[in-house]
């Protein structure tokens, strides 16, 4: 099952919010269109498309030769560099908790896929979430993005979730009903669309597009999609509704 979010009749410009607490204090009701349920007490990772809609928007951001977006490839250059960014939330709604654990520990069962960045001195698990920008019309990748999965910890409770189990960047995971959450001002939290020119689009994230974490029957979709139009010249992203 895919989301999809689409709009023929208008147009909606997403909501500007940078205070990061403020965000954290926003809660949803997206947990009733994924329910948790028995998945053999494994997760089911999927990304929480209210919040991804609402948070996206664009903007023009300079990037230094010598900035850490160049070392990871999140951005085509340096310079001044035209983004699409937003927010994703990694629900789980298995039965079961994400557990990751330390990363620097040798003897942990993902130790193969973390990768340690020397930039931002910290270990990335490689190509964990995938970001495609694809034009209507061709059916084409117009560009991309990936986003290193870096710290995952409980930081967004949902109505259905219980207690967190304590996850965060130094024993990382996500409890079931509990969200984690990547704001759209962290590096690599965007598509670099510079040069893209107007038109209409899909966005398209994937989650765990290297298939690291057992999802048992993985009811929910890794795969959410929503159509935007991209102005020229610069405003807001656009719904399409």
């Amino acid at each position: 099952m895919k989301t999809f979010i689409s709009t023929r009749t208008k147009f909606l410009s997403c909501a500007l919010l940078m205070l990061p607490l403020m965000c954290f204090a926003q809660r949803t009701n997206v947990a009733r269109d994924y329910p948790i349920y028995a998945n053999g007490g494994k997760p089911d990772l999927v990304l929480d498309p209210q919040r991804f809609v609402a948070q996206m928007e664009i903007v023009d951001r300079y990037f230094a030769p010598t900035d850490c977006a160049l070392a990871e490839g999140v951005v085509g250059g340096s310079g001044y560099r035209r983004l699409l960014r937003f927010d994703t939330v990694l629900m789980n709604r298995g039965d079961g908790d994400l557990v990751v654990g330390n990363r620097s520990d040798p003897n942990n069962p993902y130790a193969q896929y973390f990768d340690f960045h020397p930039c931002h001195g910290h270990y990335h698990i490689k190509d964990f979430s995938i970001y495609e920008l694809i034009d209507v019309k061709t059916g084409k990748t117009a560009a991309t993005g990936t986003k290193q999965g870096f710290c995952f910890e409980d930081s967004f409770k949902y109505e259905d979730g219980g207690k967190s189990h304590g996850y965060d960047c130094n024993n990382q995971g996500i409890t079931s009903g509990w969200g984690d959450w990547y704001y759209k001002q962290l590096v690599g939290q965007w598509i670099d669309i510079t040069n893209v020119p107007e038109g209409d689009y899909i966005v398209r994230v994937t989650l765990n597009s290297g298939g690291i974490f057992n999802e048992g029957e993985n009811r929910y979709s890794n795969v959410t999609e929503v159509q935007i139009h991209i102005p020229d010249p610069r405003k807001k992203v656009a719904i399409v509704e």
